[in-house]
């Protein structure tokens, strides 16, 4: 599903003019090459991709290759339509609250009915219903959330029974956030084109955070960092995955 939705979103980008740029930096993979960052807009679609080619020098040599997987070349998407929608990367607020959902890079969110309807796909995928005081929330994974929310103005108060044991969530705007005894807690706020995701629970903890702004994004995640940000007319470029780094500039060759 992923790489279909990729393989629609490339073709529109033949026909767009991009900004080029040449890429230099340093690391566990030195990396020199081109690096063409497209923006896609049209109707109610946006897009961010990054498509790079050049050389990327290791201890095993020189090589001729993209430093991306394919499908990481698409950096942030969404579809907005008038009581749903579709967004990639950054996550849709409204399942952050179920407790058996977790952030990962390479979430995509899609929703509709106001949000009543929704269906997450990532490692694992899921489903969400949602309605005026009942909740519920299934995972391939045989995770659970079922809640019972209750609105005062804009505050609402969910108690719920997950698979993580019993716990309290709060949502307020795009703010979300809950906390279950002995277990631990989350906090969360998702917006177009910035979120943050912070979890403590089981032991464990996940991180995100995610800024978007067309050639620009800063994602930082508990495993990688991928930042690209304009500084005047030069580019800082940094990434790190695992064992693999590197850091260096990137500069505008035309548009």
């Amino acid at each position: 599903m992923k790489n279909l939705l990729f393989v629609w979103l490339i073709v529109p980008t033949c026909f767009l003019a991009a900004v080029v740029n040449l890429d230099f930096a340093l690391g566990s993979y030195s990396w020199f090459g081109l690096t063409v960052s497209p923006y896609v807009e049209f109707w109610r679609v946006q897009a961010d991709l990054a498509f790079t080619l050049g050389f990327v020098g290791d201890s095993s040599g020189l090589k001729v290759l993209p430093i991306y997987e394919p499908f990481d070349n698409l950096k942030y998407f969404s579809l907005d339509l008038d009581n749903g929608g579709v967004r990639y990367v950054v996550p849709y607020s409204g399942w952050l609250s179920y407790s058996n959902l977790e952030y990962q890079p390479h979430t995509l969110s899609l929703w509709g009915f106001n949000g009543s309807v929704g269906f997450v796909l990532k490692d694992n995928y899921a489903l969400f219903f949602k309605v005026p005081h009942f909740s519920v929330c299934v995972d391939s994974d045989s995770g659970y959330h079922l809640g019972i929310p209750v609105k005062f103005g804009d505050l609402q108060i969910e108690p719920f029974v997950s698979n993580y044991g019993y716990g309290i969530g709060i949502v307020l705007g795009e703010f979300s956030g809950f906390f279950v005894p002995n277990m631990g807690f989350r906090v969360s706020l998702g917006s177009k084109r910035l979120f943050f995701f912070g979890q403590y629970l089981a032991g464990e903890t996940n991180i995100g955070f995610g800024w978007f702004n067309k050639d620009e994004w800063v994602l930082i995640t508990t495993e990688s960092i991928d930042v690209r940000k304009k500084i005047d007319q030069i580019y800082l470029i940094l990434n790190s995955q695992k064992e693999r780094w590197y850091a260096g500039f990137s500069f505008p060759v035309f548009w």
